[in-house]
Formats: structure tokens, sequence, C-alpha cells
């Protein structure tokens, strides 16, 4: 068996590549409509327009047939169509021009820091995503609330540990924590959408949230630290990391 090449999963792809074989397949099926459409009232394909459930003749904006009598005469009196094909069906492929799509957005993140126990609290949390027009604006928020709440996560919380041995010692959700409501404050979006170069001018959706997320979050807890001397370079920031480097750095003061 010969597999084809695959760059693989990834490049926030599943959005303009699904929208471009739509566009693709629904556009057979539009002029299939037109065509049958067409017979049915009597005129050019031409003078069809598709609105409302329903195909009009531009010419004569009383005359028209609606989608359900289009599909009722293509499948059960197909021979009153003449020689349009009554198909109502399409099969389409489609190829990206683009490999890779990126997916693009901008996060705020405010917090405080307990500087006794090293607790991180984030306060407010701000996305700022351009996907291109939004196809299912509650799918877009779900996309980037859900790779923010991802990146949140690497960065305060989970950690793959491992010992001398080579075994994982962090294999239960007892040991590798996640992210919970407790710990991630409501996250406010700012949608801009600015058509992209493929068909529909979609753009990715599903990294904008879980790249920018722990970069925001290490850099408020740095900016909340600041005073004291401390930055935070590695992940996760976690309560015994954040007191151990504030000691380090009183340590050094004196």
């Amino acid at each position: 068996a010969v597999t084809p090449y695959g760059a693989g999963t990834q490049g926030s792809r599943s959005g303009p590549m699904t929208a471009g074989a739509v566009n693709e397949a629904g556009t057979i099926l539009r002029n299939q409509i037109l065509a049958i459409g067409a017979q049915i009232l009597g005129v050019d394909a031409s003078d069809i327009e598709l609105a409302e459930s329903k195909a009009t003749v531009r010419s004569e904006p009383d005359k028209s047939v609606s989608f359900a009598d289009i599909a009722y005469r293509s499948y059960y009196e197909p021979a009153q169509l003449g020689g349009v094909s009554p198909t109502l069906e399409a099969t389409a492929r489609f190829n990206s021009q683009a490999m890779i799509h990126w997916a693009n957005a901008t996060h705020v993140c405010t917090c405080e820091v307990d500087v006794e126990t090293g607790h991180v609290s984030l306060t407010r949390y701000i996305v700022s995503e351009d996907v291109g027009p939004m196809i299912n604006p509650n799918v877009v928020e779900g996309q980037v609330a859900g790779g923010t709440v991802q990146g949140i996560g690497g960065a305060l919380l989970e950690k793959l540990a491992y010992d001398d041995a080579g075994n994982p010692v962090a294999s239960t959700f007892v040991d590798y924590l996640l992210p919970t409501a407790t710990e991630v404050p409501p996250i406010e979006f700012g949608h801009v959408e600015i058509p992209g170069p493929g068909v529909g001018g979609y753009k990715g959706a599903g990294e904008g949230g879980a790249i920018g997320s722990p970069p925001a979050v290490i850099n408020a807890i740095n900016d909340a630290l600041a005073p004291l001397g401390v930055t935070v370079t590695q992940l996760p920031a976690s309560p015994a990391t954040i007191v151990d480097l504030i000691e380090r750095a009183s340590r050094k003061d004196h």
C-alpha cells in the first residue's frame, strides 16, 4: 500500500479547507438547482435568482418555484425535466493553495500573585482573534476559549515530570493538574474579521488561543513580580517555583 504525502494535522486548516470543499460542492449544487428551476419555470437559468428557499424569475418576480418543489420534481418526476439532469447531489475536491493557514490572536492577561504562597490568581483575560469571517461565532469562541484554557494550564499547572529511571511521576490527574473554572476567569472576546486570501476569506481558529496564552500569563506574572527582581523563565509557574524565585532574589538583595 502507498500512503499519499500529507503535511500532518497542523496549521489551523480545518475551517479553510472545509469551507473550500463546501464552496465547491455548493456551487455545483446551486447550478443544478438553477437548471432545474429554469426548466420548471420555462426560462433561462441566467434569469433565475435563488433566495428565501425558492427560485424566482428576475424579470417576473411573481413567478417562482420552491426548493422543496424542485427537489420533488427532481426525484419523483424526473421525466418532466427534459434533458436537464435531475440530480441534486454534488461531490467536490478542494486543494488549498497554502499548506498552513495562520491563526492570529492578541491576548491580554491581568493577575495577582501572593508573594507568601506563590499562588497566581488570574483576574481578567481578554482575547482578540482574527479568523476572517466567522462561520459560527459560538464555535469560534469555543475554539479560542478551549485553546486559551489549555495554554493557561501549561503556564501554571501542567508538568510532565519523570524519575531517574525515565518513568512518569505524574500519571494521574491527582499529580498532573489541569485548569478548572476556579483557575480561569471569564474570557472576554474582541472579534476581528479581516478576510484572508483563500475561499471565503476564512482563517484558522484552533491555535490562536493556545499559542498566545502561555506567554501572556507569564508576562503578567513577571510584571507583577518585577519590583522584587523576579523573572519567571520556565513552565509551569507553580507556587513552589515562584516562592523559590522570590527567595533567591531576596538573598541576592542581602
